[in-house]
């Protein structure tokens, strides 16, 4: 294997990040942010920097099957298209690292792993003569705000093992207009996690390889949720955002080409949002039971890419991520299956100062919801930017 150059080695890993960023455009699921923990651990020296990424998703759905009901809507095939029904986006992220001595240093972060903006106009669905707005009023706001601190032990020159806690902050609210006019307010509340894992690196041929575990955090909201059905009530509604595992591969290639990519898994079937009175009114309409929001498998991504040093200060980077279709229902909160994104970076390093921009460009897998609203001909586009700076 050809050794790599000290210079080819750093631009070609800033550039992972531009494609960390930009493919935040719709990750798993209700993940927007993949952790980037196992690149900042590896800068070298007091390293500090700030990221911004913009999301740009366009999803629609055609149809509507109305079963009999309690409303007193003609039950039977609407036609009619909602519109685009997701929302733009910005988020930010930040990090310092630094070392503590020649075996132990430190990293702190901030970034939004999980989020949903999704919001229904007022289209209306038609069946003969008779025309309703089956969605209108419909949208799904969640945030979360996570900070993590990690330390990260060298064993040897070529072992990392590293450890830390996450404090991560969940604010959400939702409406499902056709569930009895429903809404559902929930407190804002931070809750703990942890992540653990290992690296494996020969820094002369820029091989690595990592294995990192996130756990969990639980969460016990106190929701206000309201219905026609129900009135308004003060109710307890418990949620898990979901743990995961990631694997994140390097390997020089020659001194100025170097691949990379991930395996990242996330145990989104065992994530719920079931507000007690939800259940109540879902079950009275459709005749039985459903959460909020829920996945019936787990979610995996996978990203392959190539970094290559252009020029002393300019690297570039490809890179195609893709998430494979998991069947089954999807939430009308977030209706969308599986994803295949094309990414484009450049990083420019000019002496203590790197600056990494990258575009995204992809599509969403075709879905339906419980009312047999056909989603199809998704797509997204983001843009990530990040300034670096080691002291």
């Amino acid at each position: 294997m050809p050794k790599v150059s000290d210079t080819a080695r750093t631009l070609a890993c800033t550039s992972l990040v531009a494609i960390a960023a930009a493919n935040s455009a719709h990750a798993a699921a209700l993940e927007q942010a993949v952790p980037s923990t196992i690149r900042l651990l590896y800068q070298e020296g007091r390293y500090i920097e700030f990221g911004v990424t913009y999301t740009d998703p366009d999803q629609s759905g055609s149809g509507v099957s109305v079963p009999p009901n309690p409303l007193g809507l003609p039950a039977g095939r609407y036609s009619g298209n909602t519109g685009d029904v997701f929302q733009d986006r910005w988020s930010i992220s930040g990090a310092y690292k630094a070392d503590l001595n020649d075996k132990l240093s430190y990293l702190v972060t901030f970034d939004e792993p999980f989020r949903a903006d999704t919001r229904y106009g007022p289209a209306a669905f038609s069946l003969g003569s008779f025309s309703y707005p089956v969605y209108d009023g419909s949208e799904a706001n969640l945030k979360t705000y996570q900070i993590t601190g990690a330390l990260a032990y060298d064993v040897n020159p070529n072992v990392k093992i590293f450890g830390g806690v996450r404090a991560q902050r969940l604010d959400a609210q939702a409406a499902i207009s056709f569930v009895f006019d429903y809404s559902v307010d929930a407190e804002d509340k931070w809750g703990w996690g942890y992540l653990v894992g290992a690296a494996y690196e020969l820094p002369e041929y820029a091989l690595r390889v990592a294995l990192t575990y996130y756990s969990k955090i639980s969460y016990s909201l106190d929701t206000t949720e309201s219905s026609l059905l129900t009135g308004t009530n003060d109710t307890e509604t418990d949620v898990d955002t979901p743990q995961s595992v990631s694997l994140d591969f390097q390997t020089g290639v020659n001194p100025k080409t170097l691949i990379f990519g991930s395996v990242r898994w996330v145990d989104w079937s065992q994530f719920s949002i079931s507000p007690p009175d939800y259940e109540v009114a879902i079950e009275q309409l459709l005749g039985q039971p459903r959460p909020l929001v829920a996945y019936d498998d787990d979610w995996w991504t996978y990203s392959l890419g190539v970094g290559r040093q252009l020029t002393d200060t300019l690297a570039g980077a490809l890179s195609v991520t893709w998430e494979p279709s998991v069947g089954g229902v999807m939430t009308t909160l977030g209706p969308y299956d599986g994803r295949t994104v094309g990414t484009a970076s450049l990083t420019y390093e000019v002496g203590q100062i790197d600056i990494t921009g990258g575009l995204s460009y992809g599509v969403l897998g075709d879905t339906e919801n419980i009312l047999d609203t056909q989603f199809d001909d998704g797509k997204v586009w983001g843009a990530g930017l990040r300034v670096g700076y080691t002291f």
